[in-house]
């Protein structure tokens, strides 16, 4: 009842104050057509994917985490998302100087120890790319031991946070692929040559 009577309440004045109810539509109808970017693959610059594997998507912020395999071949990470940073801040544009760091907790559990312990990657060279719409990370190629570490903090299920940082901040999602989805990929990936 007291959620009615609020709902109510701000209808009523917002049919008084024209400003007011502009501003407050303008939010309800943003936030109805908020891009669900966990079922959009990013456009990579400069790389050409050749196969790809959703192994995270969801979050506060709708954001999707790809493993990708491109020519040559490599495996990189794309992440689609909206990075809740000032544009003042992003500067609009590529950044190539970019760390990446990639935090996989197995369980929604936050603490301290958790999240020292949990498995990571650090990826010195990254580069983000910030348009009207989405922020784009691709990280530079993982190496074997990138990908053993991936698919062993994606086993035996997918975890239940998948964190990437950018730039001082950060989206987190829900895996959405385990450990040996993620190996046969990296196996398939690599052997075509």
């Amino acid at each position: 009842m007291k959620r009615l009577f609020a709902f109510v309440f701000l209808l009523t004045f917002a049919a008084i104050n024209g400003h007011f109810s502009k501003t407050v539509f303008g939010l309800i109808t943003a936030a109805a057509a908020q891009l669900d970017r966990g079922e959009t693959f990013p456009s990579l610059p400069g790389v050409a994917a050749t196969d790809k594997l959703q192994i995270a998507r969801g979050g506060p912020r709708p954001s999707g985490l790809w493993i990708v395999c491109s020519e040559g071949p490599q495996i990189r990470l794309a992440l689609n998302t909206r990075l809740p940073i000032e544009e003042e801040f992003a500067r609009n544009g590529t950044r190539s100087e970019s760390l990446a760091r990639l935090i996989v907790l197995a369980e929604n559990i936050r603490t301290f120890q958790a999240i020292k312990n949990a498995p990571s990657i650090l990826f010195q060279e990254a580069m983000w790319r910030r348009d009207d719409e989405n922020d784009v990370v691709l990280t530079s190629s993982l190496s074997a031991e990138e990908i053993s570490i991936l698919s062993r903090a994606f086993s035996p299920a997918p975890p239940a946070v998948v964190r990437i940082d950018v730039a001082e901040t950060g989206t987190e999602m829900r895996g959405t692929a385990d450990g040996g989805a993620i190996a046969e990929f990296a196996t398939h990936c690599l052997a075509r040559e």
